[in-house]
């Protein structure tokens, strides 16, 4: 199968149902025919062990746990600029480090353990995500959402209310941009955020505390968490991509009984973002991936969201804050 991802074209390849499913699921609407040129091709398989790790000690571990604490990457040395991409729950990959070739084939294998939806997502862009540097798209953990041209990010680890907030602004009439892996692309008057495929899961305190969700997703109960594709969150409409104006830093604070911005530090915000975005084995790529950064930290108003019991209220906040309407 081809996603169509903005300007470049991705052949998905695979033999197993299995895999293909949970790919036609995450990126439907951006599918397309085989088409004329291919840009990158990732090849992944579905096996039931991992093939033994490299003997030699890991280039880098990722000491902090991936959502939901499923496990971490390692990455392993594969040859002249290639890479073994360890990722403990379950899925091997190998990937390029070189300088842009005409068409970079990613190789990988998965057990079934990986494949559910957020994993799979995870483990599909990380492999991607050198490839993608190379042709000057960058990817950061965020939620995304996009109104009257401007872009708003949400960032922040898995358990701090960014999918929820996020959800809230499209209850307000924001659009979506992307959920948790956003793909940001540098233009003449700035960074701007591009609409990203993938999927989103909704827990039962989101909709305890946006009862307006379950109408919104034409759903009946909502006792235990709802997996949907970014396809059907945004009914086909996705938002223009739009120049980043704003960033979010959430925590919650449950005694807290109103939500609140508070302006936030930038070298703190320039710190948050390198967390939720720098691959730091991909040291060829590293000096500019880290400009891109420090860029979206300057180009923007940045907050602290001290996160209370009405969420549900956030648009209104926004349209309180000054700084909303104008770009830093």
């Amino acid at each position: 199968m081809y996603l169509q991802l903005h300007r470049l074209t991705i052949h998905l390849e695979s033999e197993d149902t299995a895999v293909n499913q949970m790919w036609q699921w995450l990126f439907s609407g951006w599918l397309v025919d085989e088409p004329a040129q291919v840009d990158i091709r990732l090849q992944m398989n579905l096996v039931d062990e991992l093939p033994p790790l490299p003997p030699s000690p890991p280039l880098f571990t990722d000491s902090r746990p991936l959502p939901d604490d499923i496990g971490v990457l390692s990455v392993y040395a594969a040859g002249p600029d290639e890479v073994w991409l360890h990722f403990d729950d379950g899925a091997l990959v190998q990937a390029s480090l070189a300088a842009m070739a005409s068409q970079p084939t990613i190789r990988g294998v998965v057990i079934p353990s990986a494949l559910t939806y957020g994993r799979l997502e995870d483990i599909t862009f990380t492999s991607l995500a050198s490839a993608l540097r190379r042709r000057a798209y960058y990817l950061v953990h965020a939620f995304a959402a996009a109104k009257d041209g401007r872009a708003i990010l949400i960032v922040g680890a898995s358990g701090s209310g960014k999918t929820t907030s996020g959800l809230s602004l499209l209850l307000g009439g924001w659009q979506l941009l992307a959920n948790d892996i956003l793909l940001l692309e540098s233009r003449d008057d700035g960074l701007y955020a591009l609409p990203t495929p993938g999927g989103v899961s909704i827990r039962p305190a989101t909709f305890d505390l946006l009862p307006a969700l379950k109408e919104w997703l034409i759903i009946r109960s909502s006792g235990s968490s709802v997996a949907v594709s970014m396809q059907q969150l945004t009914r086909g409409q996705w938002a223009e991509p739009a120049r980043v104006a704003t960033i979010w830093l959430p925590q919650i604070e449950a005694a807290r009984p109103c939500s609140q911005l508070q302006p936030a530090n930038r070298a703190i915000t320039f710190v948050r973002l390198l967390e939720e975005s720098a691959d730091r084995w991909d040291e060829t790529a590293l000096t500019a991936h880290v400009n891109v950064m420090e860029q979206l930290s300057q180009q923007t108003a940045v907050y602290h969201l001290r996160l209370g019991q009405d969420v549900a209220h956030l648009p209104e906040l926004i349209e309180g804050v000054d700084k909303i309407s104008t770009f830093a």
